[in-house]
């Protein structure tokens, strides 16, 4: 029986784990599920909206006067057939773009979304490369390395 060689592994592991990653983005993004009633609709837009006078806490979440008008609103319009964009926009009108909770996916605020995966994509980019750098350098520990260990495993055992 001949050794695997864990370098002939790695391009596939990273094929696999990339397929993973994009596999979980696909369903959370696509993966809604089935028909939602008009309770789990109201509750939906009700986390989806900010308080206005709250920093970062949701219309559903809020104990305050206004977030009940807004959640009272929300459900009678549901209740009368409005669709979620009438809602948002009727909303939009109202306290303007400080009542999403989440910003908006378009234009200078679109960054909000895309700079974070980007970023983590170039940070895993660059360890990936140190690494391989690192590896290929082919250092070897010295004398000095071994005694660091070895001291650090004395102060453990003690």
């Amino acid at each position: 029986m001949s050794a695997v060689n864990p370098q002939s592994w790695r391009p596939l592991a990273y094929a696999g784990l990339m397929a993973a990653a994009l596999g979980l983005l696909l369903v959370a993004s696509f993966g809604g599920g089935g028909h939602e009633s008009e309770l789990e609709r109201v509750q939906r837009l009700n986390d989806s909206f900010a308080c206005p006078v709250c920093d970062g806490e949701s219309v559903a979440a809020s104990n305050t006067a206004v977030s009940a008008n807004i959640r009272q609103f929300i459900d009678e319009q549901v209740q009368a057939g409005s669709t979620d964009q009438e809602i948002r926009d009727a909303l939009l009108a109202a306290y303007k773009v400080d009542i999403l909770l989440n910003p908006p996916a378009d234009g200078f605020a679109g960054l909000v979304w895309i700079l974070p995966v980007v970023m983590g994509s170039l940070g895993a980019v660059a360890a990936a490369a140190a690494m391989t750098r690192a590896r290929r350098a082919g250092r070897k520990a010295t004398d000095d390395d071994r005694r660091l260990v070895e001291e650090a495993r004395q102060v453990v055992v003690e």
